[in-house]
């Protein structure tokens, strides 16, 4: 059982290892003509409007997920590569026929999954990241409302001149609303932004500005709801993860430093009782 344990961690390091190998060597040779070809699909197949539902919905994915075509191509070969370099030790090495299926799957495991949990993990990634930045985006935008500035002026303002305090996520989604919010109906900007983002706090900020526009009320009393509310929203977080922070104190002290403490207490006694002559 041990023999077998020590064999599937061998197999996960050698399979850590290399991926990080071919990460490395996709990044010193991406630029060679092979390399070039392979990764030669470009965006535009994406954004043509003559793609099924399946198209249209990885197309959304990749978008929530701040990627191009381009590097989600590049993403799939690394994958490949590695699962492909983990299947081939079946063939170099020799193992025994259940660690050689161990190896298999997980090379194809690999190959064919790792791709779309990357672009999940970075949808995840990037909804957070901007919605740590909306408080700060929205209270720069009460602040211009505030002197006069209407909602275009603002968010065209606040856009240009708040890299050094927001992350480029929201700043690349509020240009793209800006543009569709001048180029086409409300409508079409509203709903284009919360497909892009995914954030449930953008679709509840939209929602109440789809309903300023219905009945009149100002964008800035809403805006200022919005930010008092994500900010009670932070602030519970907190206090949630704070709540939470004596259990994992707890779980630590149990795995880590109880049996230590036990250990110094067990051990001198088990001397004693071995050789109670010395």
């Amino acid at each position: 059982m041990i023999e077998t344990f020590s064999y599937i961690i061998l197999f996960i390091s050698l399979a850590i290892l290399i991926i990080f190998v071919s990460l490395y060597a996709y990044e010193h040779y991406k630029h060679s003509s092979l390399l070039s070809a392979i990764f030669a699909i470009q965006d535009d197949i994406i954004i043509s409007d003559n793609f099924s539902a399946k198209k249209a919905e990885f197309k959304l994915k990749l978008q929530r997920a701040g990627l191009k075509r381009r590097q989600f191509n590049e993403i799939v070969f690394a994958s490949v590569l590695a699962g492909a370099a983990l299947i081939s030790l079946v063939f170099i090495m020799d193992f025994s026929f259940l660690n050689e299926i161990f190896l298999v799957v997980l090379g194809i495991a690999i190959a064919l999954f790792m791709p779309y949990l990357y672009v999940e993990e970075q949808i995840k990634a990037r909804i957070k990241r901007i919605e740590n930045d909306l408080p700060i985006f929205i209270d720069l935008l009460i602040i211009i409302l505030e002197g006069g500035g209407g909602l275009n002026n603002a968010i065209d303002k606040v856009t240009i001149e708040g890299e050094s305090v927001l992350g480029p996520d929201l700043l690349e989604e509020s240009k793209k609303f800006k543009n569709e919010f001048i180029t086409y109906s409300s409508n079409v900007a509203f709903t284009n932004l919360v497909n892009r983002t995914g954030s449930d706090a953008i679709a509840t900020i939209v929602g109440f500005m789809r309903l300023s526009e219905e009945t009149g009320i100002g964008v800035k009393s809403i805006f200022e709801n919005q930010a008092q509310e994500l900010k009670s929203m932070e602030m519970l977080n907190i206090e949630k993860k704070a709540a939470t922070m004596n259990i994992g104190i707890t779980f630590v002290m149990f795995i880590f430093i109880l049996p230590a403490v036990i250990a110094m207490i067990a051990f001198p006694m088990a001397a004693d009782a071995l050789m109670p002559g010395f």
